[in-house]
């Protein structure tokens, strides 16, 4: 009996050390390795243990699209000398299925990939990649990693642990908004839940210029990449902070993360792609931008970092199981690009007006701004409609949930102040919906609507219906009616003007210049401006590129038809370029103009009570 419990307990012990054994050896994630010191051609290697495969064939797959991109890049193609490997080395037969997939044979025995990835930012293609959504590999210069450029997944494996080694030269830093990093002499390893937190968090590579804050309890990075150092982290920096610590009190005063990266390259020459501005993600954003002076990016910075932070609201709380399961080859779109890009864009906006950034007058020429560039776009077409064609055979249209998408917004948000007597606003409800669903909870994409109107009220839903699923134009007359501003379209109106010249700019002197007079009316034709003309100083004023647009926009606010105007210009003649002074008596001007917005002074004690709540004002 005795000798009978030592075998078994022997048999016993043997297994569980042979179980421990086999369990330990399992690998269960993705181990990619890349070395920074070894870039050829501007092609890097990728060197990926795989986890264990249980099937005998396997697909790898690079995106054919990713998130916030709403274009098909297929990353794919980038990727050449795809091989695989047994444990012992021997190579598996692979077969590249398409642009994007290769099938795998023998996989169980699978242990290692190999490939090569060129960047798209110079890739000899018939359309590159829009540059905040591709790669660049520029040997000793700046490695950007938007990772879903480098690195794949296993069919029904992409949501296994990664981690990411990179050997980077040891003056090189890499930003990033991940917090999951960690480094032993000049190999940073970076680790993420699954596929998708990787795809999420561009990694950029360069001689570190950067700037750390804390705001609303996070921790905010400015990493900015100049070759010719024309701005820097900190002096960007000011202007990022001023924005986000408005974002930070409009949304309560605690942000809904512990880190977020701005991550801004700026290039010199010209753009590839013929286009700049930024991609967002849900710790961070990635910034492709001209390479220019901190004071001439200013304006457009803060715009466009207002924009890509205020998605830490949504798609990163609020989102359908479209984007929350996203499926990289065969992507299946939400129809609710309303909120993701126009709330957003709307949020961008407005918070600005809201937190004293800007003037209410100056806000109303926001919204004609809006209006204007929705012209360009079929009005008549159910943004949800538009929304769920966007890849396709509405992709023309995209661009309008930058323009309309953000009128929507206000329209919602002017229903709901109107409705509980200015008490909650579209950022309470987009609060609420946070609250509701998070980061790791989807919506289903036909439940929304009925969702937020069950948490306000049933004019909402009528909303939805009539102007987002459906096609009516926009109800703006009644809508901005409610908060005591009147709106006109197609009239005239009489103003004061500079002349009807046409302006541009010339970098080199920083002034605005007189690019053409063909339709310079009478005022302008008595100033005697001519073409090429810089503009010094109006009425004594020096004219600040900077701030040029808000220096006209007062000048045109403040004087009065037949007041006296100088304008100092400088002016070449013969050779030599000398200041002249031009005087005239302003002139109103008759102009037609699509959109009139202003203030009633008529409105009532409810539409004033209404308007301060929705504005911001005190």
């Amino acid at each position: 009996m005795n000798s009978k419990k030592k075998s078994m307990k022997s048999i016993l012990v043997s297994f569980l050390i042979i179980t421990s054994f086999a369990l330990s050896a399992q690998n269960d994630k993705y181990q990619f390795h890349l070395d920074l010191n070894k870039i050829s051609n501007d092609l890097i290697q990728i060197e990926l243990t795989t986890p264990d495969i249980a099937s005998d064939k396997i697909i790898y797959n690079m995106p054919k699209i990713v998130p916030g991109t709403y274009s098909i890049y297929d990353f794919g193609k980038y990727v050449m000398d795809f091989e695989a490997f047994d444990k012992d080395g021997r190579a598996l037969s692979v077969n590249r299925l398409d642009d994007n997939r290769w099938e795998i044979e023998n996989a169980k025995a699978l242990s290692k990939v190999s490939y090569w990835v060129e960047d798209t930012w110079d890739a000899e293609v018939e359309e590159l990649v829009f540059e905040p959504g591709g790669t660049n590999i520029e040997e000793g210069q700046s490695v950007v990693l938007n990772n879903h450029g480098f690195f794949g997944y296993f069919d029904g494996m992409k949501r296994l642990a990664y981690e990411v080694n990179v050997t980077r030269p040891e003056d090189f830093y890499g930003t990033t908004g991940l917090t999951t990093v960690s480094t032993k002499g000049n190999v940073d390893q970076f680790t993420t839940e699954n596929y998708m937190d990787l795809v999420d968090a561009p990694i950029m590579y360069n001689v570190p210029d950067t700037l750390t804050f804390n705001i609303g309890g996070a921790e905010i990075l400015i990493s900015v990449y100049s070759k010719n150092k024309a701005a820097t982290a900190e002096e960007l920096g000011k202007d990022i902070k001023k924005i986000l610590e408005l974002q930070s009190e409009y949304l309560g005063g605690k942000l809904p993360i512990e880190k977020y990266a701005f991550l801004i390259y700026l290039y010199e020459g010209q753009s590839g792609s013929g286009g700049s501005g930024a991609l967002e993600h849900s710790y961070s954003s990635f910034y492709y931008l001209p390479e220019m002076s901190a004071e001439q990016l200013s304006g457009f910075v803060v715009n466009v970092a207002a924009h890509e932070f205020f998605h830490i609201v949504t798609p990163l709380n609020i989102h359908a199981e479209e984007i929350g399961d996203f499926d990289y080859i065969n992507p299946k779109m939400s129809k609710h690009l309303w909120m993701y890009e126009g709330v957003t864009e709307y949020f961008a906006g407005h918070v600005q007006v809201y937190g004293g950034m800007q003037t209410a007058e100056e806000y109303l020429e926001v919204i004609k701004d809006k209006l204007s560039g929705a012209k360009r776009f079929k009005d008549d077409l159910s943004f949800t409609e538009m929304s769920l064609g966007c890849l396709e055979v509405h992709k023309d249209q995209y661009g309008n949930v930058y323009q309309k998408g953000a009128l929507i917004g206000l329209c919602l948000d002017i229903i709901l102040r109107d409705n509980s007597k200015g008490e909650m606003g579209l950022k309470d409800m987009m609060d609420m919906l946070s609250k509701e669903y998070g980061k790791n909870k989807s919506f289903k994409d036909e439940a929304l609507f009925d969702k937020i109107a069950a948490l306000s009220s049933p004019e909402v839903r009528d909303f939805f219906k009539d102007y987002v699923e459906g096609s009516k134009p926009l109800p703006l007359d009644d809508l901005l009616g409610r908060v005591g501003i009147a709106f006109k379209q197609d009239v005239k109106v009489q103003e004061i003007t500079l002349g009807g010249i046409g302006l541009s700019y010339n970098p080199k002197t920083k002034h605005l210049v007189v690019a053409s007079i063909g339709e310079m009316n009478a005022f302008g034709k008595a100033m005697g401006y001519k073409v090429n003309d810089e503009i010094i100083s109006v009425n004594g004023e020096i004219i600040d590129i900077n701030i040029a647009q808000k220096q006209l926009d007062a000048y045109k606010s403040s004087v009065k038809e037949g007041d006296k105007v100088t304008v100092v210009i400088a002016r070449e003649r013969k050779g030599k370029v000398k200041n002249k002074t031009l005087k005239g008596k302003a002139l109103k001007v008759e102009k037609q103009v699509d959109y009139l917005i202003e203030f009633n002074e008529n409105a009532t004690e409810k539409q004033i009570q209404v308007r301060k709540a929705w504005l911001g004002q005190k």
